[in-house]
Order: C-alpha cells, then structure tokens, then sequence
C-alpha cells in the first residue's frame, strides 16, 4: 500500500465534486465521510498492486492514473488512464476478494481512500446509491464491448484515438464552438491503452489535424465541434467515422481536389503568411522567446509543406503563375522572419509580410475563379475571415514600431469592416445547415471578445500582457474560423 503524503478527514464540499456521490442524503454522506479518509500522493506512487487485498477503495478526486494489468510472458497493458473524479476499479472493489489490477499516479493526486467492507454494506442500504453504482458497472461493461469490436472488427486507429479523445471532452459536446481536452499522460501512455504504436498515434493526431476535427496546441487539444459531423455522405445528425482501409485503398491515388478544397489550401498559404509575422512580432514584444521560436518554426514548417503540395498539383495556369510570385518572395521573407527578431527589423518584416499576403490573396482569388462555384465563394470569403483574425493580430503588435505607424490604423479600420461584411454574407448563406448557422454564431461571439482585447484597460497596461491577451483571443478565433472555412469546403463536395 502507498505511504501518504498527506492523510486528512474528507469534507463534505469534497465528497459532492465526486458525480458518485453527489447529491446523496445527509446521512448517507455521513456514513461514507466516516468511513474515508483524502491522501494526498505524488507522481508515481502505486495506490493498489495485484493481488493486494480488496481492504479499501479508491476514488480519484482530482489528478492522473493509470490502471494496469500483465499478460502472460509478464506484458503490461494499460485498463484505463483517468483524469476525472471516478471510483476506481469498481468491478474488483464489488466483484473480488483481492485486485486483479494494479494503479498507479502518473502526476500528483488527490485520492479518496474509503473502508471497502463499510462502502459495500452502505450500497446495500442506501437504493440512490445502488442505482448509481449499477449505471457505473453497466457504462463500463459497454466500454468494455466497444474496446472488443474496435480491435477485431475494423475501427482503425484513427477511429480508436477520435473516441478516446472524445471520451475526455464529455458526452454532451455542443454542436459548435470547441471542447479543449487536456493529455496529461504521455503520447506512448495513451498509444499504449489504445493498443496502437507513439508512431501510429502521432499520425492519427496528424490525420484529425488536417481534417480540421482538431487544433493542438502543446499538450491541449481542441476538438472542433461543428467540424465532427459527416457532411460529405449528406447525414450531419451523425459524427464522422474512419473504418478500417485495405491495402488497395491506401495505395490509391489521392483524388483530385474539388475547386473549395483547392481555394482553402491556397488560403491556408495566406493565413499563414500573417501568423508567421504575428509569431515574430511576439518575440520582438519581448515575451518568452523559446516558446514562440518554436511556434515560428513549425509555421516556416506548415508553409513550405503546403507550397510544396501546391506545386505537386495540376494546377490551372493563372494559380501556377501566382504560385510562382509566392515562391519567389519566400526567400526573403523566411529569412527576414528566422533572423533577429527586434523593433528595429519590424517594418521589413511587415513590409514582406503584406508582400505576401497580397501574393497569396491572388493565388487564392484565381483558385476561386477557377473553381466557378459558389461554393469555392464561400469558401474564399470564410478564408478571408480566417485571415483578417491574424492580420488585425498582426497590425495591433507592429502599431508602434518605427516605420510601421502609417499602415497600422487605416489598414486596421478596413480589415475589421470587411470581417463584419463577410461575417454578415456567410450567415445568410449558411445553406441550412444548424451546425453551419450556430458555429458562425460563435464566431460572431467570439469577434466581439477579440476586438475588445484590443483596446486599452487598466488590466493588462504592460504591453507584453495586452499582446498575450489579443494574441490568445486571436487564436481562438482563428480556431473557430478555420473549422468555419473547412464546413463550407465540405458542404462544396
């Protein structure tokens, strides 16, 4: 058994944050406070072993666990990684004399440690309580069935990562707007419970990624909850599903792009040509450097790879032509932006920057053109959204640099007045569709939240804090925008 680090009486406030026990009747609460104790415990401390007498329960009340077994030839297989308040090993602690599993915390934890043989005779007592257990015992025996199919009839890997992120985020995520969802065990810790390789998880968060059914964003992941539904085979009342592909299909060609999912890939150059400028801008401002070094890479990253997808398609001669503008100011413009990142060098990186942007705009204008569609359209104008949510970003953090100041207002009234207009032409051509309609609504919602982070307060009078406060709510529309941008370009195919 764990040595605690702390051991304290458990309160009643405590006892209710648990969903098991919330709720119950005074004396029933009464009876399991007296029955429980709260230990506190740090990262890598084993809370029950195989084979340990069943003499105690364990709840978590609020930390990380993994819930272990060893196969024969002494394999370890991850049951179960918990992040939220639950009754451990319920089917051992009611249905066995001694576990046949063992735990362990993978960071520091609070731990609800209750009599086992006085937790099981209150459940006989007590009809709420039992009700409550039986739902536990019948949701896990479902989970159980569901983790069986998905091995040996067809869900891929994909599929297996999907749910299990869907499973941290709740049941009852929104129809739009974004669940954040918090990987606290590591990428082989969570590959390993899904049965799947670090290597296989990782492209299976590259996949959900490009599909736009996710942002990541170090260890917190955003599903983007509007983007989760199966447009493309024309039912939205159900979620997205990735079945097991043979062999012939994974060597298939890719098909060719419809004209939206050519004018969001052209797009997706010109949002990134104002994100690089922004991640520069937040090394200059004098925050953090490591963080946002990093950050600038992978955008240098992201940009060369879709150039280089770009310039691997078929593409119709006026997108090629302006293709190959691009191409030629990237040199300068990487350069400019992996160099020294101080006030002095800002107006030639937003010189460069708008270079770009003017660039990329007409390479994605002729993909719309080519496309006749007004689906590309829409498309095109949601991106433009997509844009303006980092070019209004950009323009706050240059404002006050020298050389900067005679762009900065002009350029910023019209970004915000053209976003309000396309806002406005999206939402009366959202085709009907509820999810379509409500995530344009958080975007409205969340337009308004950015645009008051940029202006003065009291609160956030540093600059370093004022451009953290616009630069996070900046991102989080963009998140809501990018998923906005990928709705239309499937409701298009």
């Amino acid at each position: 058994m764990f040595s605690p680090k702390e051991s304290r009486r458990c309160s009643r406030e405590l006892l209710s944050d648990i969903p098991l026990f919330n709720g119950l009747a005074d004396s029933v609460a009464d009876q399991l406070l007296a029955a429980s104790r709260v230990v506190s415990i740090p990262a890598h401390t084993q809370i029950f072993s195989v084979q340990s007498p069943v003499k105690e329960a364990f709840v978590l009340v609020r930390g990380t666990l993994r819930r272990s077994t060893r196969l024969a030839g002494e394999v370890e297989k991850t049951l179960e990684l918990i992040q939220s308040p639950q009754l451990l090993a319920p089917g051992e602690v009611f249905g066995a004399e001694r576990y046949t599993s063992q735990c362990e915390s993978l960071g520091s934890s609070l731990i609800l440690v209750i009599d086992a043989w006085r937790l099981r005779a209150i459940v006989q007592q007590d009809l709420p309580l039992s009700d409550r257990l039986i739902q536990l015992l019948a949701l896990r025996l479902r989970s159980t069935e569901c983790d069986v199919t998905s091995y040996h009839y067809g869900l891929s890997a994909t599929q297996r990562v999907l749910d299990y992120l869907l499973a941290q985020g709740g049941e009852a995520l929104k129809s739009a707007g974004e669940t954040p969802v918090t990987l606290r065990p590591s990428k082989k810790m969570i590959a390993a419970r899904l049965g799947i390789t670090p290597e296989s998880f990782s492209r299976c968060l590259r996949e959900l990624i490009d599909l736009g059914l996710i942002v990541v964003d170090g260890r917190v992941l955003y599903i983007q909850n509007a983007a989760l539904r199966d447009y493309e085979n024309g039912n939205p009342e159900r979620r997205m599903s990735f079945s097991r592909r043979e062999r012939a299909e994974i060597i298939r060609p890719r098909k060719k792009l419809s004209a939206g999912a050519l004018v969001n890939l052209c797009g997706r150059l010109r949002v990134l040509s104002q994100r690089l400028a922004t991640s520069w801008a937040m090394i200059a401002t004098g925050l953090p450097p490591a963080k946002y070094q990093v950050r600038l890479r992978a955008l240098v990253g992201d940009f060369e790879r879709v150039d280089k997808r770009l310039d691997g398609l078929a593409l119709a001669p006026q997108v090629g032509e302006r293709l190959q503008a691009v191409q030629a100011i990237w040199p300068a413009y990487r350069e400019a932006l992996l160099g020294s990142a101080t006030p002095a060098e800002a107006a030639a990186v937003l010189g460069l920057s708008e270079k770009m942007l003017e660039a990329t705009d007409a390479m994605t204008k002729a993909a719309e053109l080519c496309g006749e569609t007004p689906d590309a359209h829409y498309v095109n104008t949601a991106g433009r959204n997509r844009m303006i949510s980092q070019r209004v970003c950009k323009l706050f953090l240059f404002w006050d640099w020298p050389g900067c100041e005679d762009l900065g207002e002009p350029a910023l009234t019209e970004s915000v007045r053209e976003f309000a207009r396309n806002l406005t032409e999206l939402q009366q051509n959202s085709h009907g569709v509820a999810e379509l309609a409500l995530q344009l609504k958080e975007v409205d919602a969340q337009w308004q939240v950015f645009i008051a982070s940029l202006l003065p307060d009291l609160s956030r009078a540093r600059r370093t804090h004022h451009a953290r406060v616009v630069f996070t709510e900046g991102e989080r529309l963009l998140r809501l925008m990018d998923t906005t941008v990928k709705l239309y370009e499937r409701l298009g195919k």
